[in-house]
This record gives structure tokens, C-alpha cells and sequence, in this order.
């Protein structure tokens, strides 16, 4: 069962601070450009509170776009692992989600070592959406903005104050580690609570069903020339794939330094583009932009609710905000459904 706390905002500087004493604390700050990314905290005065949902995953924290896997040199190998104790604070729900979903995917049938060594070492502090984006559709897949489970700490803003709440072993320990600054949730506190969730909600405008998609595909009425039409706006700039907080796929890479030393590392890659896991002989096993589209697709609609459960989207809008062509999630599931319509 959850624990419950409250903490006054006065006090959320000072809890960083002693966090960051004992570990790299991450959390979105401002860059150069004025854009909000999630960074290394250096001074704690500089993190933002306010900030859209829509900032970068923190896929990358666990899973980097680039990792240097091990070094080799005169016969022996030095496996290169990060080991770093962090806490990356002021997530949202459908980040949240979505790590839920990578710990199964890098921790069941194949144990990534690289993923979990980072993963078992990082804590996280969440904060729920009383604004949602415009973009965020994460309400109808019960990824956010609240959650009730698998996450460390959750916080919700009740304007002066937060109420915090535990569902890990990790995010209780935290807490009682600085005990003092807690103090204890009241009846009240819930029912403000209650309130900011209830208003959360009503300020969803994108009410996708990404299952009514699920069942016209698995029905056979969607055919190959809707994915050629979707094709023909894909730019294959990767940027969906790069941006979702549930895409996976990455290459392996040598580079030799000599003739008998180097390193091996992996880079995120994307099933959009053309040489994608392009084989010997210049084979290029997905040489259509179309099949690669509904690949995609597939995989987050049909692949990975029959392996998982649940969809490979959590709703957080990422695609949405990147896609020079239009072709996000929430478009293409709503096309999907009104051209389904129109046939019948």
C-alpha cells in the first residue's frame, strides 16, 4: 500500500539539495536556447517547476543514444558499465509508464545488463500533470496524469504544498531519510487532491482510443495502400522514433584504435529509415517506406500489447510535436478510425 506524506514547498530546495549530496540529481532546466531539458542540476535555484510534458524522455538516462559497451586491448576486455547513483526529479506520468514498460522489455526474456545497471542505480521523483499539453492523449490508456502504482515517489502541486506519495521500497527510504520535512497527510489534503486530478482530466483534448485502431487493423480492413498514403509524408527524419520513450532499436558498432584495440558501442537506430538492419550484398530488408510505416505502427498497436499487454505508446504527444508531416500516433489512429468508418 502506498504511504502518504505532505510536503510544504518551502522545504523542496533544501530535500534536492541534501539528495544531491549523496547522488547526481537530474531535473528540467533551461538551456541556452531557452528550450527545457532534463540535465545534471548544478544549482538548484535553476530547475523549472513549470514546464510542458512534452520535454525530452528520460529513455535516455537508462538507455543512452549513445553507449560505449567495453573496450578491448591486447587480449583482455574491460566491460564498461555506468554505475551511477542518480535521482531524476520532476517526471511525468507517462515517462513513468513507459520506464514500467522498458524495465520488462531490457529485464524479462533477455537480462540488458547495460539497461538495468543503470536502471536498479536511478531513482525517480514524478509530478502529475495539472496542465496536460495539447498534444497529451495518455488519459484513455491510463498512463497519466495520476498514477496508483509503479513508480518511486509521486508528487502532486496543491498550490502551496505537495502531497507525496511512496509505492517503492526506494521512494520510502528516501523519505525517511529526511523524515523531518514531512509532515502528515490530512483529510483535506486528499480532497484538494481529489480536485486537481478531477480538473486535470477535464483538460484533456485529444481523446484517443488507440484499441478501436487495434481491432480495424487486426480485422484485416486497414490495407497496405493506407500505409503507402501515410508513407508519402514521412520525411524519415526518425524523429518519432527518437523522441518516443518506448522505441527500443539500436545498432552494435566496432571502432579499432589499432590492430589489437578498441571499443564496442551501440546507438539508438530507427526502424523509419531505409538501412535499417541492411544486410551483406547491399540487402535492404525493408526497402519499402510503406512497410516500414506499418512496421512501426504494428509494433506499438499489435506487437507489443500481445507481448506485454499494453501498447507501445503511452500518450505523452512526443511524436505529435516532432512529425513535420503529420503522421503522429494520435492522427493516424484517428484516420484509421474515420476511414473505417466511411467504408462501412
Amino acid at each position: 500500500m502506498n504511504k502518504v506524506f505532505i510536503l510544504d514547498k518551502n522545504y523542496l530546495s533544501y530535500l534536492l539539495r541534501q539528495i544531491r549530496k549523496k547522488m547526481s540529481l537530474v531535473a528540467p532546466l533551461r538551456s541556452e536556447n531557452e528550450d527545457i531539458v532534463l540535465k545534471t542540476v548544478e544549482n538548484i535555484h535553476e530547475i523549472e517547476l513549470n514546464y510542458p510534458a512534452s520535454i525530452p524522455s528520460i529513455k535516455e538516462f537508462l538507455f543512452p543514444q549513445k553507449e560505449d559497451m567495453f573496450r578491448f586491448s591486447d587480449g583482455t576486455v574491460d566491460i564498461l558499465k555506468d554505475n551511477t547513483k542518480r535521482l531524476i526529479f520532476g517526471v511525468r506520468s507517462c515517462d513513468i509508464s513507459a520506464i514500467t514498460l522498458l524495465d520488462r522489455f531490457f529485464g524479462e526474456n533477455f537480462i540488458d545488463d547495460y539497461y538495468m545497471s543503470r536502471r536498479k542505480n536511478t531513482i525517480f521523483i514524478s509530478l502529475v500533470c495539472n496542465n496536460p499539453d495539447t498534444t497529451c492523449f495518455c488519459l484513455r490508456l491510463g498512463t497519466g496524469p495520476f498514477l496508483k502504482s509503479n513508480f518511486d515517489i509521486q508528487l502532486t502541486d496543491l498550490g502551496d504544498r505537495y502531497i507525496v506519495e511512496t509505492a517503492s521500497e526506494q521512494g520510502l527510504n528516501l523519505i525517511k531519510d529526511h523524515a523531518h520535512l514531512f509532515s502528515k497527510v490530512r483529510k483535506s489534503d486528499y480532497e484538494d487532491q481529489y480536485e486537481i486530478i478531477l480538473s486535470s482530466r477535464s483538460k484533456f483534448e485529444k481523446r484517443i482510443n488507440l484499441e478501436n485502431a487495434r481491432q480495424k487493423i487486426l480485422s484485416g480492413r486497414i490495407s497496405d495502400r493506407f500505409w503507402d498514403w501515410v508513407a508519402k509524408r514521412c520525411f524519415e527524419c526518425g524523429g518519432c522514433v527518437y523522441e518516443c520513450p518506448l522505441c527500443t532499436c539500436f545498432n552494435v558498432l566496432d571502432r579499432t584504435e589499432s590492430e589489437d584495440k578498441g571499443h564496442r558501442f551501440r546507438i539508438w537506430d530507427a526502424c523509419m529509415f531505409k538501412g535499417f538492419t541492411k544486410m551483406a550484398g547491399n540487402v535492404y530488408p525493408s526497402e519499402n517506406k510503406g512497410a516500414r510505416i506499418k512496421q512501426w505502427y504494428f509494433h506499438k498497436l499489435i506487437y507489443y500489447p500481445d507481448h506485454f499487454g499494453k501498447f507501445g505508446c503511452v500518450g505523452c504527444g512526443r511524436c505529435t510535436i516532432t512529425c513535420p508531416g503529420h503522421i503522429d500516433m494520435a492522427s493516424i489512429v484517428d484516420k484509421i478510425d474515420i476511414g473505417d468508418r466511411r467504408r462501412r
